[in-house]
């Protein structure tokens, strides 16, 4: 089993030239094996479950992936988001076509409620992705790291959505230079921290929900709590840009404030001046407002900022 740790960033489709270039010519400082751009790929990853979404349920995905005419059985935990990052547990096994082989599973310790294996019979391809990666290897001083850049398609028979987004996966060395990096990517593009993967958006399609973090006790202590009005700020802010509906700009808005009660000085100060400036758009009757305010840098540079603090917390 390895241990993925990844930082998720939304951009759109019209910044995502200007994203390339930036790690086309951050990789061209110091051409090496751990520093380079590496061939892009076409991949299509089709994922199962049964139709009462026993997998989902107790925290699992299950996938096979195809890529250059192999095929790979991957397990996924749902493991947890260490304040804007995705930890989880991953099992991956090349295999001779697209069908699962089962056996494998005897490798992943299962929870209790899949012990049974009842629901193997059960198992479905309820939505799959396709898209086109580009990859890069970057290297900080204390950190390595791959970035991808995604663009594609979630897809089933309830609807699609879009992929656009880059990953930052943490190969080696310190974690925080996934965040840092990310800041010197969002000081030259417009990019926001995102915590819905490619599994939930599919999972999405099917049941028209929008997954939240669990809600912590009101005896946690402010660090908890921040952590949890930042995510519940996260995907407030991708689903506004799902569904497309400025509306739920507000309870974003919502969310920060909650956050900044929790945050240091400075913080707090540059969540009210991006309210302040947020709050400016959406008074302006313009049909490009979501796209307007997709293109606020200061959007992500705050809330990796954020991010950045709040995982400091929790090494604490």
């Amino acid at each position: 089993m390895a241990t993925e740790l990844e930082l998720k960033l939304m951009i759109q489709p019209e910044h995502v030239a200007s994203a390339c270039a930036f790690l086309d010519q951050w990789c061209q400082r110091e051409v090496s094996s751990d520093q380079a751009r590496l061939p892009t790929l076409s991949l299509m990853n089709a994922y199962f479950d049964t139709e009462e979404a026993t997998l989902m349920e107790a925290g699992m995905a299950m996938r096979i992936r195809a890529v250059n005419g192999q095929f790979i059985q991957t397990v996924k935990t749902r493991g947890s988001n260490r304040v804007g990052m995705h930890a989880r547990g991953e099992w991956e096994w090349t295999v001779p076509s697209d069908a699962l082989d089962l056996s494998l599973l005897s490798e992943v310790p299962l929870p209790e409620s899949l012990q049974a294996l009842a629901w193997q019979d059960a198992l479905v391809e309820v939505y799959r992705t396709d898209f086109e990666r580009q990859v890069w290897n970057i290297r900080l001083p204390a950190t390595a790291m791959e970035v991808v850049c995604d663009q594609g398609s979630v897809t089933s028979s309830y609807g699609n959505d879009r992929i656009c987004e880059l990953e930052l996966e943490l190969k080696s060395g310190d974690e925080m230079g996934l965040y840092q990096f990310a800041v010197q990517l969002a000081e030259q593009v417009p990019v926001q921290v995102s915590v819905v993967s490619k599994a939930q958006k599919g999972v999405r399609l099917k049941y028209g929900q929008i997954e939240f973090p669990p809600k912590p006790l009101a005896s946690a202590s402010d660090a908890v709590l921040a952590a949890y009005w930042y995510e519940v700020g996260l995907v407030y802010w991708e689903a506004m840009h799902f569904m497309q509906d400025e509306v739920l700009s507000q309870p974003w808005r919502h969310s920060m404030m909650q956050l900044k009660g929790y945050l240091p000085d400075d913080l707090a100060q540059s969540l009210v001046q991006l309210d302040d400036t947020v709050a400016s758009y959406l008074l302006e009757e313009e049909t490009s407002t979501l796209a307007q305010l997709a293109s606020i840098k200061d959007i992500g540079l705050i809330m990796l900022s954020i991010g950045m603090w709040l995982q400091q917390q929790a090494d604490q």
